[in-house]
C-alpha cells in the first residue's frame, strides 16, 4: 500500500500487514503501529474519479516516407558510415 497512515494514539507511522480489494473502488487493510503496537482495520475508497476524453489526431497515424529498418532496400540506400 502506498498510503502513509499514522497512529491516532502515538502519531507514528504504521505498517500494512494485509490488504485486499473489497470492490473495484475500495481496499481494506489491516495496519499495525510501529511504536505502540495498536492494530487497525482501514478502508480506503475512491471518492471521485475523472476519465479524460482524448481526441485522436489523425495526422499522427499517417505513414512516413521512411522505409522500415528490416527492408532490404533500406540498407542499400543507407549512407555508409565514416569511421
Amino acid at each position: 500500500m502506498a498510503v502513509e497512515i499514522f497512529c491516532p494514539y502515538c502519531n507514528s507511522k504504521t505498517n500494512t500487514r494485509d490488504s485486499h480489494r473489497t470492490s473495484p473502488t475500495s481496499v481494506a487493510a489491516a495496519v499495525r503501529c510501529r511504536e505502540c503496537s495498536a492494530r487497525f482495520e482501514v478502508t480506503i475508497q475512491f471518492s471521485r474519479s475523472h476519465i479524460p476524453n482524448f481526441v485522436e489526431d489523425l495526422e499522427v497515424f499517417k505513414w512516413t516516407e521512411f522505409r522500415p529498418a528490416n527492408d532490404p532496400k533500406f540498407h542499400k540506400d543507407q549512407l555508409p558510415l565514416a569511421l
